[in-house]
């Protein structure tokens, strides 16, 4: 299978109008290539192209996939990293919710197409926050969660293709984040040798796509094509203002002054797109690799709703997660582990509804816990009650909660979904319901857990208060290991 390519342009700059120049040519370079590119566009940018009158910009980019950077440029009114971890889970993601949901459909009306995937913007993601996206219609994560997965995978019956450790820039120049001096303000005499930055780019592409062949990101920010930095000193401050003080985000925009950004030269900036145009139409040319979009790998990796699996099948899955306590592939798909306990719960509580086994069952894809999970230091044995228990507390809990309880306690036994997923596997291939079951302790995840891509769940942000250490939000992300299933691909 050829690696799969995405053209990716954080659009984000809504201060500079030379930004939304670039945004434009950039559309037409790469739509004149037959190249569709993946424009993640920020509230804030897409309310200003439209106050600012910029049809041209939104009709070029109709031509590309447009994809959420969130609603606002800094992570206003909080960032998502701190209320992800200062919030109980429900209320964080209410205010996910609140902050983002108003932005994701402001940019689907001013764009005319519903976002694909999100992006966290400046590293700054919490579990919330991605499921709030994810119940709000968005269904590709391209995030920066821990190390990337061999190939873009699943989480939370997202599709997650990493740009973290996969990202190619596309972007030409130097340039500091901001102006180092105000009285003297930096900057670079140098113009864009398009040979040069053709062969460097080439260069970036090739030692990427030999230390792994899944897949590339090529990403770029078009503000830098037109400007010779990021942006200024008055863009930056009042947000590390906000983040440190002790009473949290004050009202916006308090004391916000934006300051034009030093742009770079003509010749300088021709130079940029001409590179551009050579680099779009070598990587057209290129038979080794596929040019994609994240909509299009989604809907090859995407299966139907409603699945059923029959009464074999169910009994199959339970065989295989006593093997190994981890997904499990069954049929034409494939079950996290927190799809598989939903599915043997929900087979108990048929039982218990209609005295007889079912002959087949929906799978409904769940979440893993968000809590510290209880992990019993011995064996665990149950009773017939408490395991049948244990099914009905985890059945009504995912109904309730729209994810896995973290503990239960089932008729005097106390202990976190591994051990009920184990039971109940064991009780359903005992053929008839056991008096007792025993388990060991499972340590509360599933073999997936040790990748890399949960291991590293890290998550950080310069907006953060001092010494804040997000160690709630690494637990919620090793967490959603329970989650994880790989795609079944459809070509």
């Amino acid at each position: 299978m050829k690696p799969s390519v995405f053209i990716g342009f954080d659009t984000e700059d809504a201060i500079n109008p030379e930004a939304d120049d670039a945004a434009l040519r950039l559309a037409r370079i790469f739509g004149k290539a037959g190249i569709k590119a993946g424009f993640f566009m920020v509230g804030e940018k897409a309310r200003v192209l439209r106050e600012r009158g910029r049809k041209d910009v939104l009709d070029a980019l109709r031509e590309h996939e447009i994809d959420y950077h969130g609603n606002y440029w800094f992570e206003f009114p909080e960032p998502a990293i701190v209320y992800g971890e200062r919030l109980p889970w429900d209320e964080a993601v209410s205010r996910a919710f609140m902050v983002e949901n108003p932005g994701l459909n402001e940019v689907a009306e001013i764009c005319g197409q519903f976002p694909v995937a999100t992006c966290q913007h400046q590293n700054n993601h919490s579990l919330p926050t991605t499921w709030a996206m994810r119940k709000s219609g968005v269904r590709v994560w391209n995030g920066g969660l821990g190390s990337p997965l061999p190939e873009p995978g699943w989480v939370m019956d997202m599709l997650v293709v990493s740009r973290a450790s996969r990202a190619v820039s596309t972007q030409t120049g130097g340039g500091d984040a901001f102006q180092l001096d105000p009285l003297r303000p930096k900057i670079s005499a140098s113009v864009c040798e398009p040979k040069g930055e053709i062969y460097a780019f080439q260069a970036r592409f090739e030692k990427m796509l030999g230390t792994n062949p899944g897949h590339i990101v090529c990403l770029g920010h078009p503000t830098r094509w037109e400007l010779a930095e990021w942006w200024g000193w008055y863009d930056w401050t009042p947000q590390f203002r906000r983040a440190n003080s002790a009473g949290g985000p004050g009202p916006y925009p308090t004391g916000r002054r934006f300051e034009r950004t030093v742009r770079r030269s003509r010749k300088d900036v021709e130079n940029a797109y001409k590179y551009t145009e050579m680099t779009a139409a070598w990587l057209a040319r290129r038979k080794d690799i596929r040019m994609t979009t994240l909509e299009d790998f989604y809907k090859e990796r995407a299966e139907a709703k409603g699945q059923w699996l029959s009464r074999a099948q169910i009994h199959e899955v339970a065989r295989k997660i006593r093997v190994k306590f981890d997904f499990v592939s069954v049929g034409n798909t494939t079950l996290s582990a927190a799809d598989a306990l939903f599915l043997l719960a929900l087979y108990f509580e048929y039982v218990l509804h209609t005295n007889r086994r079912p002959d087949a069952l929906q799978i409904r894809r769940t979440i893993g816990p968000v809590e510290p999970v209880l992990q019993p230091a011995k064996a665990v044995e149950f009773k017939r009650q408490s395991y049948l228990l244990a099914s009905r507390c985890v059945y009504e809990y995912v109904l309730d909660h729209d994810r896995l309880p973290h503990e239960i306690r089932a008729h005097g036994v106390d202990c976190g979904p591994g051990e009920v997923v184990m039971a109940l596997a064991k009780a359903l291939e005992k053929g008839q319901l056991p008096e007792k079951i025993a388990v060991e302790p499972t340590g509360g995840l599933p073999e997936c857990a040790k990748m890399d891509f949960f291991k590293n769940a890290t998550a950080s942000t310069c907006y953060a208060p001092p010494a804040f250490k997000p160690e709630r939000i690494h637990m919620m992300g090793l967490q959603q290991s329970w989650s994880y299933r790989p795609a079944v691909v459809s070509r």
